[in-house]
């Protein structure tokens, strides 16, 4: 059966994609170093400054626990919700992780 909101498709793969995340960083809190670099990466490609929604995640990756931090990123409270759009952990997942979770929702959808 087809999403008739594709607003909630895509808001059920970005919740399938940070509960993946959100495991692996439990696992492996040192994960949480891939989306500092990311963000530091961003920084110096945007000539020393960071979007807001980014800043955020700064300060969200500064001052949050492995735990704190993992359930923050399947919360779907309005901050949550909003820096998902933003994320900084790509490259945590591997590119077979990603495209089974699409290929699942995908298969949902059908």
């Amino acid at each position: 059966m087809k999403s008739p909101n594709p607003h909630a498709y895509a808001d059920r793969i970005g919740l399938a994609l940070d509960l993946t995340v959100a495991a692996k960083i439990r696992q492996n809190p040192s994960l949480i170093e891939v989306a500092k670099r990311n963000l530091a990466r961003w920084r110096v490609q945007n000539g020393g400054k960071l979007a807001p929604a980014h800043q955020e995640w700064e300060r969200v990756l500064r001052f949050l626990t492995i735990e704190q931090l993992a359930d923050f990123l399947v919360s779907r409270a309005p901050m949550a919700a909003r820096l998902s759009q933003s994320s900084p952990f790509a490259g945590v997942l591997t590119e077979d992780e990603r495209l089974s979770i699409l290929r699942e929702h995908a298969a949902i959808a059908a």
